[in-house]
């Protein structure tokens, strides 16, 4: 009997779980909002998360993946990945004792600038200081939300795993994403979390190593898993994601065509990034990651005009061609810009200018992979994925702005499958997952 892989995925707006056979591949799919306090929480607190609430939500998920798939076979082994600096103070219980700020919430603006100003370490840790950083949270929390007697902090990605063994522990990745982790000597910097007043933190464990076993609880009691039912450490989402296309080809690059897009590729070179390619710790051992992030969705928000069959750039993505000829040049990063010529074209010009805008989307993304070369990357086949992917139009437009082929992976939730492939399931990914190559 094949084995039955779980991976899990705690996104921004969404949690993801699949089950995976080592045979047939994925056999189950389960995706729901993100739990959030809600838009009825007074203040900014509206986006936080109360762990125990998301855990519950996930064991509810993976219970009826399981029923309906599973064919009482029991899980071996979980890993989750997920959003890279989002956290909860915890006792010596793992009880969460606050909630989960999300990466997004610029709070901790003034940390952040304080932090930036004294420490001048993005040569070490490859990120600069950011309200988005764990370590501007860890600062405000310490600040605006002290906890008396506090255990340690563990990341929320981590979280179901952590308690699920009653052990825990940090994934490395998301160590990388708190700014004050030395990505060369793979330690924390103590002279930073000092500066961030951090808490006590876990030991950090790289993708694929065991946690622990399964304690019994819900999944037990559900069958889905069993006291023999390994948790291994995952970690940050697009590491995570980019991991399956490195199964395919080690030298791949991954543009992941979401709300942000995220050109991501791995080195294992010495070779400095150049300005605005962030370093970052790789899932695959001995190496390092290299990535950039352009808004694209922000960028594209001016083509959302009305249109009799729905929407300016749904028309234009629906399209059997794009077509680049004689396109009026336009900047995607200035939005007001774009947005005041289609305030004044007709219908024939606007479909030239939201032409013109995605040409001008895919010069920056011939940008982004020749920064990413000059820092080491090497010369590997581009994968794509994610929604905007899904468009042969869009795609045969990037191809041949971009000069080579675009080899798209057709799976939905592409993190949760890297997170069970990195549990431990090893089907043959060439038979169960369906790629297209498209050209210019």
């Amino acid at each position: 009997m094949s084995g039955l892989y779980c991976g899990v995925d705690i996104g921004s707006t969404n949690i993801k779980v699949v089950l995976v056979d080592e045979v047939a591949g994925v056999i189950a799919r389960r995706r729901r909002p993100t739990p959030r306090l809600g838009q009825d929480t007074a203040g900014a607190r509206a986006g936080e998360a109360e762990p125990l609430v998301l855990l519950k939500a996930l064991e509810d998920m993976i219970i009826d993946a399981w029923r309906q798939a599973a064919g009482g076979r029991p899980i071996a082994a979980i890993a989750a990945t997920g959003v890279g600096e989002d956290g909860c103070l915890i006792d010596a219980h793992l009880r969460p004792l606050s909630t989960a700020i999300p990466w997004f919430d610029n709070r901790a603006a003034a940390e952040a600038d304080e932090l930036a100003s004294a420490h001048d370490c993005v040569d070490v840790t490859g990120l600069a200081f950011e309200p988005t950083r764990t370590a501007a949270k860890w600062l405000w929390i310490a600040r605006h939300r002290p906890v008396p007697v506090v255990t340690g902090w563990i990341a929320l990605t981590d979280f179901p795993a952590a308690w699920w063994s009653g052990r825990t522990f940090l994934s490395e990745t998301l160590a990388a994403r708190t700014a004050c982790y030395d990505i060369s000597a793979r330690v924390f910097r103590d002279d930073l979390l000092a500066a961030a007043r951090a808490p006590t933190l876990p030991p950090v464990l790289p993708a694929g190593a065991t946690v622990g076993p399964m304690r019994p609880g819900r999944l037990t009691q559900a069958g889905a898993a069993t006291t023999a039912t390994r948790l291994v450490a995952g970690g940050h989402d697009h590491p995570v994601a980019a991991s399956v296309a490195h199964r395919l080809h080690p030298d791949a690059i991954v543009d992941s065509l979401g709300t942000a897009e995220l050109v991501y590729g791995e080195t294992d070179r010495s070779a400095p990034p150049r300005p605005g390619i962030v370093r970052s710790v790789a899932v695959l051992p001995g190496r390092e990651a290299r990535f950039k992030v352009f808004e694209l969705a922000a960028a594209l928000a001016p083509l959302r005009l009305p249109t009799p069959s729905g929407d300016l750039l749904s028309d234009l993505l629906a399209a059997a061609e794009i077509s680049a000829e004689a396109a009026p040049s336009v900047d995607p990063a200035d939005h007001a810009a774009v947005a005041a010529i289609l305030a004044q074209a007709n219908e024939s010009d606007a479909r030239r200018i939201a032409a013109a805008l995605l040409v001008a989307c895919a010069r920056v993304t011939a940008g982004i992979l020749d920064d990413l070369a000059a820092s080491g990357v090497g010369d590997g086949p581009l994968f794509a994925t994610g929604g905007w992917s899904r468009s042969d139009a869009l795609m045969r437009l990037r191809a041949g702005i971009l000069g080579r082929p675009i080899h798209r992976i057709d799976e939905p939730e592409l993190a949760a499958l890297g997170a069970a492939l990195i549990a431990g399931a090893r089907p043959d990914l060439a038979h169960v997952l369906k790629i297209s190559r498209i050209d210019a």
